[in-house]
């Protein structure tokens, strides 16, 4: 008898949404991470260099533009004196010159707010998007800023990679492999950040470097967590001496990753012998594991079975159904003949539930 799937079969219209879901999931969580990777950066990295170079203010002020002094009120300039030094009623001149108190930038028109606070001195990022007209975003009352312009970005990541290019050359020679190494053990020293620095620089060390204090390059296999059950591990050391000493044996280091985070996992040491290398590389047992078992290397994956396997595997389950149904009956007819057995003979009387088995029951003799 054909056993039906109990799954119901999807419509089109289902079909067609998983199947786009597919493509656009991928794409979606890929710009979902690059866009957290650039918010941590722009806040810790990029604004952070901004800042730095706004701290070197070797640019005078920026002049108030001839709109911004029409739409200042009165109160901002002094007013015109006769020969005595006393005020008259005369046409208050609005020229920068003439200014009795700088205003603030809630005092500006709405469409100079974004340029350079005024009566302050400026860096030369700071001149370079007032000459061309580019805004940021000020706080109204305390002139702080809120908001940074693109030019304001991309100047600042291009001088980011410049300094991380020129300080990785600068590493490489004799002088700057000292000056780091000072640096480290400085840092090292330092009471709270000492217990946060050595475990950030492994693991950057392990993502950037290429000399990484761990590198899967040996894919193997594993019988773990039990006899029967086969892990993907990845061979990452030559095993401790200590218990190569108390075993005589040969050991390896290996990290068994999980299923699908393979971040997450086991390390144990265990027997070399115990360990079958698999000549398949990172990249395909990482899609293994993180795919459960789905992306399997080509070289690895196992032909469909053959018609004769299907028929012998579908004869030995007829086997199993038909032996546990005799089992099953024999016992039914076991206990149907004891309770007839038990009934019809007169040793028992009428006792209830008196019965006793037909191959031990004694016969009694016939009389004469």
């Amino acid at each position: 008898m054909t056993n039906k799937s109990n799954h119901k079969k999807r419509g089109p219209v289902g079909r067609a949404f998983l199947k786009g879901l597919s493509i656009l999931l991928p794409a979606v969580i890929t710009i979902a991470i690059f866009a957290w990777v650039w918010d941590v950066l722009r806040v810790y990295v990029v604004e952070l260099t901004i800042q730095g170079i706004d701290m070197v203010t070797t640019f005078d002020p920026r002049p108030l533009t001839e709109a911004e002094l029409v739409y200042l009120d009165d109160s901002f300039f002094q007013s015109p004196k006769d020969g005595n030094g006393l005020p008259t009623n005369g046409v208050v001149v609005h020229t920068e010159a003439n200014l009795k108190r700088m205003p603030r930038i809630m005092d500006l028109p709405a469409e100079t707010q974004g340029l350079s606070p005024p009566g302050q001195p400026r860096s030369i990022l700071q001149a370079v998007l007032d000459a061309n007209g580019w805004k940021r975003q000020y706080n109204p009352l305390s002139g702080r800023v809120e908001r940074y312009n693109w030019f304001d970005y991309l100047l600042a990541s291009v001088l980011g990679l410049a300094l991380v290019v020129l300080l990785g050359f600068l590493a490489r020679n004799f002088l700057g492999r000292r000056f780091v190494a000072l640096l480290e053990w400085f840092v090292t020293r330092v009471p709270v950040v000492k217990s946060i620095y050595p475990h950030a620089k492994q693991l950057v060390e392990f993502f950037f470097t290429d000399n990484k204090p761990i590198e899967f390059e040996t894919v193997a296999i594993l019988e773990y967590p039990r006899r029967g059950l086969w892990s993907i591990v990845f061979v990452t050391g030559s095993g401790l001496r200590s218990v190569q000493d108390h075993t005589r044996k040969r050991m390896v280091t290996v990290y068994v990753p999980s299923s699908p985070a393979p971040m997450t996992g086991y390390t144990m040491v265990v027997a070399a012998d115990e360990v079958i290398q698999l000549d398949i590389t990172v990249q395909e047992a990482m899609k293994f594991i993180i795919s459960g078992g789905v992306l399997a290397p080509i070289e690895e994956q196992v032909k469909p079975a053959s018609g004769a396997q299907y028929a012998l595997a579908g004869g030995i389950n007829e086997q199993i159904r038909t032996k546990q149904t005799a089992i099953l009956n024999k016992s039914a007819l076991k206990k149907v003949e004891e309770e007839v057995t038990g009934a019809m003979d007169p040793a028992f009387g009428d006792k209830p539930g008196a019965t006793q088995d037909s191959e031990t029951r004694e016969v009694a003799p016939p009389k004469g």
